[in-house]
């Protein structure tokens, strides 16, 4: 599912490229609305896009889909806001991404609030550094960079990776 009909259209063309497009489809939605019926998925994912929405809308929507002991996976960027509120570097990627970058607390709130038990955390924010270090000596530097090993050098900032069942 994207917001991108473009996306769609590529990902249904490489599915049946693959010889695969009788068990993946890939659908042009809204994914705070999907029309999509209720229980009708064991598994749901989003990769850095929780930060465009309202978190209890999110899970709300995904928890409706997903059957009883589905699993919810999210990969995203959060706040750390055992340390305080938003940092500074942190400010700069929402400024540099129009987004609203969640503080880490709002992911387990919100999940808690829909029937999604996180099963698995991951943090991956010591594995992103690399990453980010080669990107802003690329030509594929966009100023973004420098705010984003700010602050997972210092600690504001986390990419984690929870996987959670709904109960």
């Amino acid at each position: 599912m994207s917001i991108s009909q473009q996306q769609v259209d590529f990902a249904n063309g490489q599915a049946r490229e693959r010889g695969v497009d009788d068990k993946v489809r890939y659908h042009f939605r809204n994914m705070l609305d999907t029309g999509f019926p209720s229980g009708a998925f064991q598994g749901i994912w989003n990769n850095e896009s929780t930060m465009y929405v309202d978190l209890y809308e999110l899970f709300s929507e995904h928890a409706r889909q997903l059957a009883f002991g589905g699993r919810y996976v999210v990969i995203t960027g959060c706040y750390n806001d055992v340390t305080g509120g938003r940092s500074k570097a942190v400010s700069r990627i929402d400024e540099h991404y129009t987004c609203n970058i969640h503080p880490r607390s709002a992911y387990f709130k919100a999940m808690a609030a829909n029937g999604l038990v996180p099963m698995n955390v991951v943090d991956l924010t010591a594995a992103t550094i690399p990453y980010w270090e080669l990107r802003a000596q690329s030509s594929l530097a966009t100023g973004v960079e420098d705010p984003f090993l700010t602050a997972y050098r210092e600690g504001s900032f986390h990419y984690l990776l929870i996987a959670a069942d709904r109960v």
